[in-house]
């Protein structure tokens, strides 16, 4: 396995992880208390982020679905495929262990936490609990990981500057879907994200350390 070059990520993943998840903790502690802070927050969001434009329904409704379980199921395998094709069985099993481990410690909150969803009427059909959001977790973890994997792969500057910028995009785009359409309140989907950083740093230093350790491929 490859090694990512020293920066200020890679350096402090651990301390990052620890950083984004003790945020978390706190932000679920909020949401789960009914907080006033929340409230705050959520209403804010929703007054700057939601209109009736009809071109923007539209584009909502349609992106939403990148961030889907079984969309980012099917991307997660056969990102994974790829690679082991490629004979990159570390980043293989990291990958895709990655984004299982995220989605069920999601799962897990999301029954603990036990927030309902927003409701007003939703523009597409949302089941189960609000906090955190599995969109904005599954896409963010997703999509972060693949730039890992472009930093380390992608030798052309101007062309790693473009795909990571477009990669990043992505999630911050379903996050804003996912609020757009009612099914989630701003705070489900910073949980979420704050949730995906966490397991993305969580990673980062799990795979540094084996890649220094093992040398996987």
């Amino acid at each position: 396995m490859e090694r990512l070059k020293d920066n200020f990520f890679t350096k402090n993943s651990a301390k990052l992880a620890g950083l984004f998840g003790t945020i978390f903790t706190i932000w679920a502690v909020l949401v789960a208390t009914h907080s006033s802070i929340i409230t705050s927050f959520d209403t804010f969001f929703i007054n700057l982020l939601t209109n009736t434009n009809p071109a923007n329904i539209t584009f909502a409704t349609n992106f939403t679905t990148l961030g889907n379980t079984k969309t980012l199921t099917f991307l997660t395998i056969l990102v994974g495929v790829i690679l082991l094709l490629l004979k990159k069985y570390g980043y293989a099993g990291w990958f895709v262990g990655t984004m299982a481990l995220a989605n069920l410690t999601n799962t897990i909150i999301k029954n603990i936490v036990q927030r309902p969803r927003p409701s007003v009427k939703h523009l597409v059909y949302a089941g189960g609990y609000s906090f955190p959001s599995g969109h904005s977790i599954g896409s963010m973890t997703f999509f972060l990981l693949l730039v890992i994997l472009v930093a380390l792969f992608v030798k052309n500057k101007t062309a790693k500057l473009g795909l990571t910028v477009v990669l990043i995009a992505e999630p911050l785009l379903v996050g804003y879907t996912r609020i757009f359409v009612h099914v989630h309140y701003p705070s489900d989907v910073f949980g979420g994200f704050l949730l995906a950083w966490t397991f993305i740093c969580l990673s980062l230093f799990v795979g540094q350390k084996l890649a220094k350790r093992w040398n996987l491929a």
